[in-house]
């Protein structure tokens, strides 16, 4: 067959079998066999949709008609030429159609788009009592524990994919009749679908074998991000990969995520000047009861990082990192200057704002995502897949403002300049080693290496070689017999001082102080800390006496890799909470501890670990600060790797389609704010938890770039 018959499709391209015969015959290129597949892919699915309307030619543009009908006074050798041409330059995955899109369609795209962009900054009161559970691990004087930013949000996130699951199930059963082939069943929808009831699957059978069932649904408080909710992410992500396939939805999802982008900017600038949303008036008539108006203008933020309706700066910084390459890509991309102009004031502003959250998760993210994107573009540029002049001269002024910007504000803001050098000090980048820090500790502490149980003594050791061991015999005639001894098992000589403490002559052990109530048999340790160790001497051994409610049997050490143990305090205390779940994966690898479980199987109170990375023994670890980890604990290792196939196939398609083989269309900016985005939100989440605040917008930019990367056909709609 010759080859300009082949690129006409002057054969019978219907049957597959004749079609693929003539590929294979061809000669040609393998980017020409791609582009001629989605040409016949795109060529049946016109006559199927001309089918279904009855005949009419409605679903093609006026323009291609009139080429259609204007190619017949044209001469056969230029209809090759044309033909090439079209196949070399017109590589688009849009379908253009005529006939009216269905309404409900779009209605939804529009109240899912509307809904994800308001989520963050729900916020109301909600008060939650603890229980006998959650008492070991909460205190609270009056008993319960006051929220103001993440169980409405969960409640949100479980009711809106209610409705959307109800919405869809509707819209299948009595209004599919010409949309049959919705996206969902589509063949490149299929491994996604497959992961998504897998995953869910096994976050169910993880709960309903959990120990403690009661912290299942709904979540731990403090964190609030139970099976519901998670559950509630994968509803969002199928719809969000059902519902935009057209061109209006996708053009309203932009516009809601430049929005809700340049919103947090705004609020982050008004909260670092002073102006904190959640502490207007306003907002205390929005997020509580008439009853309780007076308690909400009480609410004051005490840290100088801005959270806006976050609840904790890490957080914020996570949806920074997330945003920011999807504003500036949608804004580089759009042909409308207003939208152009907000995208990327948007991702200038969210930039910003993660420098006011002293976020370094959330800076690094956007920093890798300023490379990756800027690699991309670099790609296109040379491909000439966009404007060479214009980008370039795009590309030499931003970067010429951004860096005149920046260096105007650091030398003219001292706050900025201290955060910024914070962030890139942080974590593994301290400028103090570990040895050194434990030294200047030894002034005034004494620096625990470990501290045990032996027999029916204690010992304390410390990083000097010194090691005290306290004995407890039962007293005769009132008289305390709490014996202290050496190194070398000799007995110490103590004095007391004003405050009742029990302090050793011995210079060693200075910075160790005492105090024994023989009455309650309580044993008060001061290491020169804040927060004091506290033991109750019961069956014959000193215990670790928590939150003055509660004894524990065994006093609990670190028991993760030796990689971590180098430096605990590493990445901000990550590398000891990363270490210690990591040694409990062994139980986790079909099933998982359940959701909001993680705070009771995490070995809490290890006062060596704590007093080394916090500086206090009062410290309850309630998240893993890593979300792969998080998911392994709450449901398996087998769930993790399913959720990280997910994440590996959509890279993997988006690299093929958005960088190696680029569809040169009017969505292609938006493939790659995406991708980007999809990347960034990973790398974070190297650092960050899963949380209710974030993680629904993630799951939502997650469908909705699946199926645009994917690049299956997009109805361009009126």
């Amino acid at each position: 067959m010759k080859r300009e018959d082949l690129l006409d499709f002057n054969f019978d391209w219907h049957d597959d079998s004749t079609f693929k015969e003539a590929l294979n015959e061809s000669g040609l290129s393998e980017k020409e066999k791609i582009r001629l597949r989605d040409e016949r892919m795109r060529r049946l699915e016109l006559e199927a949709l001309k089918e279904e309307s009855g005949g009419y030619d409605d679903y093609y543009d006026d323009d291609t008609a009139e080429e259609t009908a204007a190619e017949d006074d044209i001469p056969a050798e230029k209809k090759t030429e044309k033909a090439k041409k079209k196949n070399a330059e017109d590589n688009s995955v849009i379908v253009s159609i005529k006939e009216d899109y269905p309404i409900r369609k779009i209605a939804v795209a529009l109240m899912m788009s509307v809904f994800i962009a308001i989520l963050p900054y729900i916020s109301y009161l909600h008060y939650q009592s603890l229980t006998n559970l959650t008492a070991k691990y909460f205190s609270s004087e009056k008993g319960k524990i006051t929220d103001w930013f993440l169980f409405q949000k969960e409640f949100c996130v479980v009711l809106a994919a209610v409705i959307l699951s109800g919405l869809f199930m509707v819209d299948e059963v009595f209004f599919e009749k010409h949309w049959k082939d919705i996206p969902l069943r589509k063949k490149s929808m299929r491994l996604p679908v497959i992961l998504t009831g897998v995953y869910a699957l096994l976050l169910i059978v993880s709960g309903i074998a959990s120990e403690h069932k009661e912290l299942v649904l709904m979540g731990i408080v403090k964190h609030y991000e139970g099976l519901l909710g998670v559950l509630g992410y994968l509803v969002i992500f199928l719809m969000a990969m059902n519902y935009f396939c057209d061109t209006k939805s996708l053009e309203i999802f932009s516009w809601a995520m430049i929005i809700t982008t340049l919103a947090c900017a705004i609020f982050g600038e008004m909260e670092y000047n002073g102006h904190a949303l959640q502490e207007t008036d306003f907002m205390a008539h929005l997020m509580a009861p008439p009853e309780e108006y007076e308690y909400a203008t009480m609410l004051r933020s005490t840290s100088s990082n801005v959270h806006i309706t976050f609840f904790n700066s890490n957080y914020l910084g996570s949806f920074c990192g997330l945003m920011f390459p999807l504003a500036l890509a949608l804004g580089l991309g759009s042909k409308d200057v207003i939208k152009k102009i907000l995208g990327i004031a948007a991702a200038a502003g969210i930039a910003v704002c993660a420098v006011f959250s002293n976020s370094t998760g959330g800076l690094y993210s956007i920093a890798a995502s300023c490379v990756i994107l800027f690699l991309i573009y670099l790609v296109y540029w040379c491909r000439n897949l966009i404007n060479r002049q214009a980008s370039l001269i795009g590309f030499i002024t931003a970067v010429a403002v951004i860096a005149g910007g920046a260096a105007f504000v650091l030398n003219t803001n001292a706050d900025i300049r201290q955060r910024v050098d914070t962030i890139v000090n942080n974590g593994s980048g301290q400028k103090m080693t570990v040895e050194e820090r434990r030294q200047r500790l030894a002034k005034d502490h004494y620096v625990l290496k470990d501290i045990r149980q032996e027999g029916s003594s204690l010992v304390l050791d410390d990083y000097s070689g010194n090691s005290i061991t306290v004995t407890y015999t039962a007293p005769e005639s009132g008289n305390n017999e709490l014996k202290y001894y050496d190194t070398k098992g000799s007995e110490l000589e103590m004095s007391t001082d004003n405050d009742r403490y029990e302090r050793a002559k011995d210079k060693r052990y200075r910075n160790c102080k005492f105090k024994w109530l023989e009455k309650t048999k309580k044993l008060t340790i001061n290491l020169g800390y804040d927060k004091n160790l506290i033991f109750a001497y019961e069956d014959d051994k000193f215990k670790p006496f928590v939150h003055g409610m509660y004894t524990q049997d065994k006093i609990n050490s670190y028991k993760g890799p030796e990689f971590f143990k180098k430096d605990l305090r590493a990445v901000s205390g990550r590398y000891f909470i990363w270490g210690t779940t990591i040694s409990m994966l062994d139980e986790c690898l079909f099933i998982g501890k359940g959701s909001g479980n993680f705070v009771t199987v995490f070995p809490q109170y290890d006062y060596v670990s704590l007093l080394e990375v916090y500086d206090t023994p009062a410290m309850v670890v309630n998240k893993p600060h890593n979300w792969y980890l998080g998911v392994a604990m709450d449901s398996g290792v087998v769930s993790l790797l399913v959720l990280l196939t997910m994440l590996g196939a959509f890279l993997v398609t988006g690299i093929r389609n958005v960088l190696i083989h680029p569809v040169n269309d009017s969505l292609k900016h938006l493939r790659i704010g995406v991708l980007v985005s999809v990347t960034g939100f990973m790398l974070v989440g190297i650092v960050n938890d899963s949380y209710v605040c974030v993680s629904p917008v993630f799951w939502f930019i997650f469908g909705v770039g699946w199926y645009a990367v994917s690049c299956n056909k997009v109805i361009k709609t009126n």
